[in-house]
C-alpha cells in the first residue's frame, strides 16, 4: 500500500478519481491517492509526509523545528522551505512552505518514487531555530533559543571539542549562503559561553551550570524530580529502628545481602566466618574484601550518621563510602568519578563530565524532600542514578540511603535475595520515567527489615529461612513474614 500518483497524464488523473468516487481509492491532495482503505487517512498522510511535500513542492527542504522534530506540530504544522512561499493543507496537516535558499551540500537527500525531498543538516538547522518567530512556542517555526542552549548542551556533552568546532565552522560557511549570518554570530557565541572560552549571555539553568564548569544531567534532573514528586503524593514509611537489635549483626545482614545483589555470592556462613574473623577467603580475596569494605563502611555511618551540610560534603562522603566498599579493587580506582560512561543492560548512565553537576544538583533534591524516608529513596535513587564510580554504585547508594535512615533513627533496608528482582524492576521502572513502583518496593522491604529479628545469629538466621529470604527463584518463592505485631 502507497500513494498513486497520476501526474500530468490527464487520462490517468481521470481514471484515479473515478476509482475515488467508487470507494476503491482515497483523494490525499489533488491528483494524488492512496490504496490504503483501511487506515484513518490522517494516519496514512503523516505515514508519507515527506514524499506528499516532495509531490507538491519539488526538491522542497524540510526546515526549522521541523527538522529537527521530524513530526508535525500538537496543531498539526510542518514547516518546509521552498523557491517561494507557499501554503497547503493534507488530511490533518498543514504545511508551510517558507521562502528561501535551495537545499545545501549539507542538507540531507532523502529520495523518493517521483520526487526528492531534503532535511536541513544540522548546522543549517541549529540556524534556522534561532530566527525570530512570533505565536505560541508550541506552533512557532522555529524552537527558539532555549531550545538550542539544551540542545548545545547535550551536543557537547558527547562529542570531542574537535566535533563542536566542525560544527561552528560549517554554521558560518552556510550563514552567508543561507542569509543568517546574525543567527551563526549567536550560534558562535553559545558555543563560546558554553566551553567558557568567552563570557556570554545565557539564559537556561543546565547551560548556565555548563559555563560554571559544573554541568549536569538535565534528562535525570527530570527523573528525580519525578521521584520527588510521587514520593510527595505517597510518602515512603519506614518503620522505627529496632531498639534491640544487635547493631554488628545487622550491618553483616545488611552486607550480605547488599553484596549478593551485586553478585557477590557466598553461604551466609561463610560470608559471617569473613566478618567476624576479619579473614579473607582463600582463592577469593577480592569478593572477601567486598564483603569486609562494605561492613566497615555500614558500620561506619552507623557510628557518625550526621547528615551532610553541604553538596561538597555530601559528596565527599560518597567518596569515602565507596573507597572502602571496593577498597581492594584498585584498577577500579576505589572513591575516584568515573572517567569513562558506564552502563547496565541498556541504560547508560550519566557521562563523566556531567557526575559532579548531576550530585550537586541532586543533593538539592535529597534534602528538599519533607520526610527523613523520603529523603532516603531520592538519596538512594540519586546515587544509583548518576552511577559515579566504576563499581560499588549499587552498595554505595544503598549506604547512602539507609545513612540517613539512621540519622532520624528509622529501620536500615535490607533487600533480601528473593527481593532482588523486584528492587532491580523498581530502580529500572525509575529509570525509564516510571515512578510509582519504588515507595511500594521500599516500603515493603521496610517492612521486613523491621521484622527480621537481628538481637541474635541464631533468630536472625531462622527468620530469614522462615520468609525465603535467602531463597533465589523468585517464580517459586517470595518474600513472607507477618509483621503485624513486630513493632506496632
Amino acid at each position: 500500500m502507497g500513494l498513486i500518483v497520476a501526474g500530468d497524464d490527464r487520462t490517468e488523473a481521470r481514471r484515479l478519481q473515478r476509482m475515488a468516487d467508487e470507494g476503491r481509492l482515497r483523494r490525499i491532495y489533488s491528483g494524488i491517492y492512496t490504496d490504503d482503505l483501511n487506515s484513518p487517512i490522517e494516519t496514512v498522510t503523516r505515514r508519507h509526509l515527506n514524499e506528499l511535500c516532495s509531490l507538491v513542492l519539488p526538491g522542497c527542504i524540510v526546515s526549522h523545528r521541523s527538522a529537527i522534530e521530524q513530526r508535525p506540530t500538537a496543531g498539526g504544522q510542518y514547516f518546509v522551505t521552498s523557491p517561494y512561499r507557499r501554503d497547503f493543507e493534507l488530511p490533518g496537516v498543514k504545511v508551510r512552505a517558507l521562502k528561501g535558499p535551495g537545499p545545501l551540500p549539507s542538507d540531507v537527500r532523502i529520495p523518493h518514487r517521483h520526487a526528492d525531498i531534503y532535511i536541513s543538516g544540522q548546522a543549517r538547522s541549529l540556524l534556522e531555530n534561532l530566527q525570530l518567530s512570533r505565536g505560541e512556542l508550541a506552533e512557532r517555526r522555529a524552537l527558539g533559543i532555549e531550545f538550542i542552549e539544551h540542545w548545545l548542551d547535550r551536543f557537547i556533552a558527547n562529542h570531542p571539542i574537535d566535533e563542536v568546532n566542525r560544527l561552528r565552522d560549517a554554521a558560518r560557511e552556510i550563514a552567508a549562503v543561507i542569509g543568517m549570518t546574525e543567527q551563526s554570530q549567536k550560534l558562535d557565541s553559545l558555543i563560546a559561553a558554553l566551553l567558557g572560552t568567552r563570557k556570554g549571555k545565557l539564559v537556561t539553568p543546565v547551560a548556565i551550570a555548563r559555563a560554571a564548569r559544573q554541568p549536569y544531567d538535565s534528562e535525570r534532573l527530570s527523573l528525580f524530580e519525578s521521584l520527588a514528586r510521587e514520593l510527595q503524593h505517597a510518602p515512603l514509611f519506614v518503620p522505627p529502628a529496632d531498639p534491640q537489635a544487635d547493631a554488628q549483626l545487622q550491618a553483616f545482614i545488611e552486607t550480605y545481602f547488599s553484596n549478593f545483589i551485586e553478585g557477590t555470592q557466598f553461604e551466609i556462613d561463610v560470608a559471617l566466618d569473613i566478618v567476624v574473623n576479619g579473614r579473607p577467603l582463600k582463592y577469593r580475596e577480592d569478593d572477601s574484601h567486598d564483603i569486609l569494605g562494605t561492613y566497615q563502611a555500614i558500620l561506619r555511618s552507623k557510628r557518625d550518621p550526621s547528615l551532610p551540610e553541604s553538596a561538597e560534603a555530601f559528596i565527599q562522603r560518597l567518596r569515602e563510602w565507596n573507597r572502602q566498599v571496593i577498597e581492594s579493587r584498585h584498577s577500579e580506582a576505589p572513591g575516584e568519578f568515573k572517567t569513562e560512561a558506564n552502563r547496565a543492560g541498556q541504560t547508560v548512565f550519566v557521562q563523566p563530565e556531567l557526575v559532579m553537576g548531576t550530585l550537586i544538583k541532586g543533593y538539592e533534591y535529597i534534602m528538599s524532600a519533607t520526610t527523613p524516608a523520603n529523603r532516603a529513596a531520592l538519596a538512594m535513587f540519586v546515587v544509583a542514578e548518576v552511577h559515579p564510580f566504576n563499581d560499588g554504585n549499587g552498595r554505595t547508594a544503598r549506604i547512602c540511603m539507609n545513612h540517613f535512615l539512621t540519622h532520624a533513627n528509622l529501620t536500615r533496608i535490607i533487600i533480601p535475595t528473593i527481593y532482588r528482582d523486584d528492587y532491580l524492576t523498581s530502580l529500572k521502572a525509575m529509570t525509564n520515567g516510571h515512578p510509582a513502583p519504588m515507595p511500594r518496593m521500599l516500603s515493603f522491604a521496610a517492612r521486613f527489615s523491621r521484622w527480621l529479628d537481628t538481637s541474635t545469629k541464631d533468630r536472625c538466621f531462622a527468620a530469614l529461612e522462615r520468609s525465603n529470604a535467602l531463597k533465589e527463584d523468585h517464580k517459586q518463592f517470595r518474600l513472607t513474614f507477618d509483621d503485624s505485631h513486630s513493632w506496632r
